[in-house]
């Protein structure tokens, strides 16, 4: 489902596909104590979420040679808290988990967001949306893209997992205005001010009935 085209070259990634008739619990069940304890009050769908996509995290890691075997715990707005060295992100969704990793002295911050390659519920587009990327989605949904807004809600999302490491503040859909191109890149145009970057990049791709967007700032 992921492969390189997706992120920087020095970046690292590990995925999987879920299913069957419950939550699986193999993964969190295997978690370094202090990693349970972050979900241990939460639903089985919550922990089975967790656990997979931190055994993702763990994969990941151990391509890039940065997985020690400590915990990854969580941060503020429950970023996950990478090694020292190591920037990265994750996602999980119905069916899918995955996370990337790379050297912060090569990728000071990355995101990474999947959703299903379905259109947003009504009534949502209007929320996360600016004037100024309606446009965009129409010709995309007119050249055959039945799920361009679920694109740009997916895109915001990653947006947002690669500036909060970079800034510690709070990202609001308006906040960035997004120019989605055909050739499966995006361009996040940040907004506020004072901003570290004045955009972010990404790239993004359909897969296996999946929305999946990445971005990255060097």
């Amino acid at each position: 489902m992921l492969d390189e085209s997706l992120f920087p070259s020095s970046a690292r990634f590990a995925s999987m596909r879920t299913g069957g008739a419950g939550p699986d619990l193999e993964h969190f069940n295997h978690l370094h104590p202090l990693e349970k304890a972050l979900v241990a009050h939460s639903v089985d769908i919550r922990k089975s979420e967790f656990g997979d996509a931190r055994w993702c995290a763990h994969q990941a890691l151990k391509e890039l040679g940065r997985d020690g075997g400590d915990p990854i715990l969580r941060g503020e707005r429950g970023m996950p808290l990478w090694p020292s060295a190591v920037s990265g992100s994750l996602t999980h969704t119905d069916g899918f988990r995955a996370a990337v990793v790379a050297p912060r002295l090569l990728v000071r911050s990355m995101g990474l967001d999947a959703e299903p390659a379905e259109p947003l519920p009504e009534g949502v587009l209007g929320s996360i949306a600016r004037v100024g990327e309606l446009p965009q989605l129409k010709r995309m949904e007119e050249s055959g893209l039945h799920c361009a807004d679920r694109l740009l809600f997916c895109a915001k999302e990653a947006t947002y997992k690669a500036w909060f490491p970079l800034t510690h503040r709070w990202l609001g859909f308006e906040q960035a205005e997004i120019d989605l191109r055909d050739d499966g890149t995006f361009v996040s145009y940040l907004l506020v001010r004072p901003t570290p970057v004045p955009f972010i990049s990404g790239r993004w791709a359909l897969r296996d009935g999946f929305v999946i967007a990445a971005t990255s700032v060097t």
